[in-house]
């Protein structure tokens, strides 16, 4: 029985080129070997998927196959004999090759390093400022002995340089032609003939490296810096990234709330009542400020400016105005207290 190619593919028959497309990257991605590894039922789903879009997609095969069931004509076994069809060219025209997926369908020349991640404490007022921050540690870097090759090297003979070999294997579809690692030089092409004697031909080292970077003004805690290629060398490949996550540690009298600042202003009672100037902290120094006669406890007084920097952006400072109650009272003062009535 003929297989439904659409049904496969989850399309109608009057599908365009551009939905059949998303369709099937979508099922590819979902079944690929490389994310389903040891699944036998994924891989015969993925190459089931990979068919029906070689003949779909093709527009003389998909003429054939809608007239007669078949995408080479009447009678015919489309992928019996003849070459058969590869996954990863039609791999290629969606992914830019298959070296987007990871495993035995990835190519080592392009692999990338690991990234390292580190804390770094700040305070407010170096998060007001900007900082210069020196950190120390440790990560892969290439051996400068033998420059990253591992060694002296020769071309590997079973795949002549390539790092990949190509396998044909019958299937009840047909021939599929598959693309993998080369096992004798492990896909990078080349055999290390004569080790490096400082890396004994690992072609990476340890060292420990001392970083000086710029923290930007107004950065939050929990943002990452991304310094690119700092972090872990690769062999053949390049270096990944450090990761520097800030922890703001927090502060005695100021909370921060995005770029604003947030701070409690304790007052006496009858400044409330009656009103007065008063002096508070900000991140740059001292400054006055009127309290209005009949302020309100909870009240939030802003100040524009006297927040973070960010880009160009200014936060403002927001008091909120609280009442100092003495703990230790005189009679006499209670005295008053109570003859106010208030």
């Amino acid at each position: 029985m003929n297989k439904d190619y659409y049904g496969v593919l989850g399309v109608n028959k009057e599908v365009d080129d551009s939905t059949l497309k998303k369709a099937y990257r979508k099922l590819a991605i979902k079944y690929h070997p490389d994310k389903n590894p040891n699944d036998q039922k994924a891989e015969e789903k993925f190459k089931e998927v990979a068919e029906a879009y070689d003949v779909l997609s093709n527009k003389e095969k998909r003429q054939n196959y809608d007239m007669y069931g078949s995408s080479t004509g009447p009678g015919a076994n489309p992928f019996s004999g003849g070459q058969g069809f590869n996954m990863d060219d039609i791999f290629s025209s969606f992914f830019g090759g298959s070296q987007h997926f990871t495993g035995n369908r990835r190519n080592r020349r392009n692999q990338r390093g690991g990234d390292i991640r580190v804390n770094i404490k700040m305070n407010l007022m170096e998060v007001y400022s900007g900082v210069h921050k020196k950190i120390k540690y440790k990560r892969k870097v290439s051996c400068e002995g033998c420059k990253g090759s591992g060694g002296k090297t020769s071309t590997c003979v079973n795949c002549g340089g390539q790092g990949i070999i190509t396998q044909i294997q019958n299937t009840p579809l047909g021939r599929i032609q598959n693309s993998t690692h080369c096992p004798t030089c492990g896909g990078y092409g080349y055999i290390i003939t004569d080790p490096c004697k400082k890396c004994k031909g690992n072609a990476i080292k340890i060292e420990e490296k001392f970083l000086e970077f710029k923290v930007p003004q107004g950065i939050m805690d929990g943002e990452i810096l991304i310094l690119k290629g700092e972090g872990n060398a690769i062999k053949n490949g390049t270096n990944g990234d450090l990761l520097i996550n800030i922890v703001e540690v927090p502060h005695h009298l100021f909370k921060r709330s995005g770029i604003d600042i947030h701070q409690r202003l304790n007052i006496k009672y009858k400044d409330l009542v009656l009103g007065s100037p008063v002096e508070i902290e900000t991140l740059d120094g001292k400054i006055r400020i009127n309290i209005k006669e009949g302020t309100q406890v909870g009240h939030i007084l802003r100040v524009p400016s006297k927040g973070l920097k960010r880009d160009n952006h200014v936060g403002d400072m927001l008091i909120e105005i609280w009442v100092d109650i003495p703990k230790d009272v005189k009679d006499e003062d209670k005295l008053l207290i109570k003859q106010l009535g208030v």
